[in-house]
C-alpha cells in the first residue's frame, strides 16, 4: 500500500533503480530466476549473481520505502475444502477477502480512503473479479468487514504500466518463496514494511494466514 503523497517518492526509487542497472522493461518476480529467459524479461542477460544482487537491491529499496505491505498466504489445500472454492479462479477470490479486509482496517487506522488497484488478468477474469469486489463492498453484516473506506469500484492495470502492481507482484514472489520453499532471504528483508499491531506482531495484521482456523501449523513460517 502506498499514500498518494508518498507515490511519486517510491515511484523516484524505482525508477532509479532501474535506470542505474539500465533495466528497460517490466519488473517481475520470475525475472529474477537464474532460468528465465523469456525474450521479454530485461535482466536475461544478467547473470545468475547479478540476478541475484538485483533482487537483493530491490528488497532493500521496498524495506527503506514509505510503504505497507499486506499478504494473505492462503493454504490451498484447506481452501478447497470449501463449496466456494473449486478451481483457481475462486481460490482467488477466495483470498481476495480478507487482503482487502486488512485494507480496510488500515484506512481506518489513518482515517483516509483508498482505492483497489489489481492486475489486468484477462476479460473474464477482469470482469468476475470485479464482481467480486462489488459484491464484498455492497455486502454489510457481522461475517463482512465494512468496506466504508474504500472508495470507486476495483481498478484493473496492466502491470507494465503500473510500479505499484509491479512491486506487488515482487513482494508476493518473496514471500511466496519464503513459505514455499523456506528460503526466506528477501522476504526477511521485506519484513520491517508489514502492517504491525501495537506490540509488534505482524500475523493477522500484514501477515495474514488464511483459511485461519483451517491453516495447516506445518506451513506457518516465522
Amino acid at each position: 500500500m502506498i499514500e498518494a503523497e508518498q507515490w511519486h517518492e517510491v515511484a523516484k526509487q524505482i525508477r532509479g533503480y532501474t535506470s542505474r542497472h539500465r533495466i528497460k522493461g517490466e519488473l517481475k518476480w520470475r525475472y529474477f530466476s537464474p532460468h528465465n529467459q523469456q525474450p521479454e524479461n530485461p535482466l536475461r542477460d544478467k547473470t545468475t549473481d547479478e540476478r541475484k544482487a538485483l533482487s537483493l537491491e530491490l528488497a532493500t529499496l521496498v524495506a527503506k520505502s514509505p510503504l505497507t505491505v499486506i499478504a494473505c498466504v492462503t493454504d490451498i489445500e484447506a481452501a478447497f475444502a470449501y463449496a466456494s472454492v473449486s478451481n483457481q479462479r475462486e481460490l482467488y477470490h477466495f483470498a481476495y477477502k480478507p487482503l482487502t479486509e486488512r485494507f480496510q482496517y488500515f484506512l481506518q487506522d489513518k482515517k483516509s480512503l483508498g482505492i483497489v488497484i489489481a492486475d489486468h488478468r484477462g476479460r473474464d477474469d477482469d470482469r468476475l473479479l470485479r464482481a467480486h469486489h462489488d459484491t464484498l463492498i455492497a455486502k454489510a453484516g457481522n461475517t463482512i468487514s465494512g468496506y466504508s473506506k474504500l472508495i470507486e469500484g476495483l481498478f484493473l492495470q496492466d502491470s507494465s504500466h503500473s510500479i505499484g502492481i509491479q512491486l506487488a507482484d515482487f513482494v508476493a514472489g518473496a514471500i511466496h518463496r519464503a513459505y514455499s520453499t523456506g528460503d526466506g532471504e528477501l522476504a526477511g528483508i521485506i519484513k520491517p514494511r508489514l502492517r504491525r499491531k501495537p506490540d509488534g506482531s505482524t500475523l493477522g495484521h500484514g501477515m495474514v494466514h488464511h483459511p485461519r482456523d483451517r491453516f495447516r501449523p506445518e506451513l506457518r513460517r516465522n
